[in-house]
């Protein structure tokens, strides 16, 4: 495991609830010294691919409800735009208001649907905190209070960034360790110690290549990395592993769907690099490099429950043994 320590930084002027308690905190105060800078430290600008639109109007401001006309009373501060197309709006209210009155949310819900708009997610914020709603679900899908912006930075931008707008199940998905070692500076090649690493699931990429992944912990934070290695480096892996486990583990990555799970129960120390940024639609990641296997461990009993969700076609090592002593 690898813990640098560091943690993304918001760079916001902080306010106490005493400035959220004056009455010349209002509306206006919340965009310029809460939104706009969370905004802009997401990414967005008033022009380019990431775009923010303030107050859009609509050429037609009402929905249609049946046979009647639904007026669209409020037109919300910001729309975030992707590629010409809004994909959030956001509100800004008073420390005051309570942003989760139905009356506030209705209004923002009516200009997410409407046929100018059509955003699937929608969010106010008076300053005090930020919520976020799914117009296809009642309770909001995240509440953050501003005292937890800092540390609850990579929930919020899964909430504001695009790739995660227009694909919410990635946020469910863990952020790249790869990624985030070039974030904080560190070229490609840079070297790295991976002790005591317990990888889960080896999968053959080409004749040349096999990749792994394990859980690490970044900045508090639990990151996925991905570790490359050159083909002839998994008789070492599996060098720790009694004859007949290791002849089954390599068997099945030499054949369809060329997949094992070791089930933590493989323990490494590997001597690695940070390998190139790549960058496919929709994400970027950089895996680790493995240049050698210091050393294997077997684990037998791990002292974690296996995973459950490695399809039932994949070979698992945990089930090919049994410990001594067990029912």
């Amino acid at each position: 495991r690898l813990n640098s320590g560091v943690r993304h930084h918001m760079s916001l002027d902080r306010i106490s609830d005493e400035d959220f308690l004056s009455p010349d905190f209002k509306e206006d105060s919340v965009r310029e010294l809460i939104i706009a800078p969370l905004l802009s430290k997401v990414g967005y600008s008033h022009s380019g691919k990431m775009r923010v639109a303030r107050s859009k109007a609509l050429s037609h401001p009402f929905i249609r409800v049946g046979t009647r006309n639904h007026p669209v009373t409020t037109v919300p501060d910001y729309t975030l735009i992707f590629d010409e197309k809004p994909i959030l709006v956001l509100d800004a209210k008073a420390p005051s208001e309570n942003i989760h009155s139905d009356r506030h949310v209705q209004q923002a819900y009516s200009y997410a649907i409407h046929p100018d708009i059509q955003c699937r997610e929608f969010a106010l914020c008076n300053g005090r905190e930020i919520a976020f709603y799914d117009i296809y679900q009642r309770e909001p899908l995240a509440v953050i209070g501003y005292a937890a912006f800092e540390s609850e930075w990579e929930s919020l931008r899964k909430h504001l960034s695009p790739e995660y707008v227009l694909e919410p199940i990635r946020r469910r998905f863990a952020p790249d360790f790869g990624l985030a070692l070039h974030r904080l500076g560190l070229r490609s090649h840079s070297e790295l110690y991976m002790l005591g690493t317990r990888l889960n699931l080896y999968a053959r990429v080409d004749e040349s290549i096999f990749t792994a992944g394990a859980n690490v912990e970044h900045a508090g934070i639990p990151h996925m990395a991905s570790f490359d290695f050159e083909n002839p480096m998994l008789n070492t892996v599996v060098s720790s592993l009694p004859h007949k486990l290791a002849s089954q583990f390599l068997s099945a990555m030499s054949r369809a769907p060329f997949t094992a799970c070791a089930g933590l129960a493989i323990e490494l120390d590997l001597r690695c690099h940070l390998g190139d940024l790549i960058e496919v639609p929709g994400e970027q990641f950089a895996p680790l490099v493995v240049d050698a296997v210091l050393a294997s461990r077997f684990i037998p009993d791990p002292g974690l429950p296996e995973p459950t969700d490695v399809p039932e076609e994949v070979f698992k090592l945990r089930q090919a043994y049994t410990i001594a002593g067990d029912a």
